[in-house]
């Protein structure tokens, strides 16, 4: 099992290396995993497939590095790869991520393969133009091979998590597109429509500024002013006019096509009668709250309000796994084989198979990134707290 900080950089490196490239190709762009074979020794074997040395560093060198980063944040510094109480753990998840990488090139591309996918022009064109904008970023090309060598990682390394990366997006098509083996598009949306709504409402609140229960003649005029706009909805007079004349909730103006939910996600109230009316229907009565009258319009929902998490809800309540589970058990079926050259989960091991020493390892260490603002691959900056990352692939313990 990947541990969950290790899937976290994992997630990382992933997710960086994907996106990025070196040089501009003409007419369709080459996007396509090639087996690595080098005269150096065989580490690993990952169903079957051969993982050479100089692989196997480029990933705990890239590792490596990202756990460093986000061990800083926690306070550690480069002495824990050489202190054995300390170090152990942490040498011993960086193994476990490298070997994780290689089995996730390997895995999500035989999948491809079974399903006897092909990426589509798009799809190619897609993958160049994110490499080339990355290029961009960086610095420029000699900038972008710069940081590549920092970590060993070789262009063909590279170009293969490239490929993997739109793999990834074929393969979940497949899986949950319109003709989907798991879930197809239609039957995500039929789950959209039956467990989530969508309305505006227009609001006029029953409380002030601090939340406090308005009385007397403020009461009776907050109530009259909701009686006024009701008769106007009733009278078949515009909605969207009347939210902009009578609607007190600021949160219409972010939300002007209506708001998507479901049970739980509203008041009780404000649910209840939005589910009871029809698409394209009014209230024909005030709805009363906590926060005062609301007088509804239910929207139809469309598939452009489907957002890719409530998607991979919908995609776990229907086949009982997210695409980020059907990945991670991918990863974790793959059979790895470790050669003799793969020696111990050891400090000497780890500074032997990536070239360095000691006194080497403290000095990369000290020289790296500051923790609390590390610049990734896309060129964006990102704090190096675990908690703060929002786009890493689920926990699966």
């Amino acid at each position: 099992m990947i541990k969950t900080f290790g899937k976290r950089i994992l997630a990382m490196a992933v997710a960086t290396a994907a996106v990025a490239g070196i040089t501009m190709t003409y007419g369709i762009p080459n996007i396509k995993y090639k087996p690595i074979r080098s005269s150096e020794p065989v580490m690993l074997t990952v169903n079957g497939d051969e993982v050479h040395a100089d692989e196997f560093r480029a990933y705990l060198k890239y590792n490596k590095m990202y756990m460093e980063n986000m061990l800083g944040y926690y306070g550690f510094d480069a002495s824990v790869w050489s202190d054995p109480k300390m170090g152990t753990p942490f040498i011993s998840q960086l193994f476990e991520m490298a070997d994780q990488q290689a089995a996730y090139m390997r895995s999500i591309t035989g999948e491809f393969d079974s399903l006897h996918l092909k990426l589509t022009r798009d799809e190619k064109e897609k993958a160049e133009q994110d490499k080339q904008m990355q290029i961009e970023q960086m610095g420029g090309p000699q900038m972008f091979n710069d940081w590549l060598s920092s970590f060993d990682y070789t262009m063909q390394i590279y170009d293969n998590t490239i490929a993997t990366s739109a793999y990834l997006g074929a393969i979940e098509k497949a899986y949950y597109g319109q003709n989907g083996t798991k879930a197809n598009d239609q039957a995500i949306m039929d789950a959209f429509n039956e467990n989530y709504l969508c309305a505006k409402h227009i609001l006029v609140q029953s409380v002030d500024g601090l939340g406090e229960p308005l009385k007397g003649e403020a009461l009776k005029a907050a109530e009259s002013k909701a009686n006024e706009a009701l008769e106007k909805v009733k009278a078949g007079e515009d909605f969207d006019t009347l939210v902009k004349q009578y609607n007190e909730d600021p949160g219409m103006e972010m939300y002007p096509e209506g708001y998507v939910f479901t049970d739980g996600e509203m008041v009780q109230e404000f649910y209840n009668e939005a589910k009871a009316l029809e698409p394209g229907a009014t209230s024909t009565k005030l709805v009363k709250s906590p926060f005062g009258w609301h007088i509804l319009k239910r929207e139809p929902l469309t598939a452009e309000q489907l957002s890719p998490d409530v998607r991979q809800q919908l995609i776990h309540q229907i086949t009982g796994k997210t695409f980020d589970e059907e990945v991670t058990a991918l990863v974790e079926s793959a059979k790895i084989e470790h050669t003799d050259a793969y020696g111990e989960v050891s400090y000497d091991n780890l500074m032997k198979i990536i070239g360095e020493t000691a006194e080497g390892a403290d000095k990369d260490a000290k020289d790296a990134p500051d923790a609390g603002s590390q610049t990734d691959a896309q060129g964006n900056t990102a704090s190096s707290d675990p908690e703060k990352e929002g786009t890493e692939p689920q926990d699966a313990e």
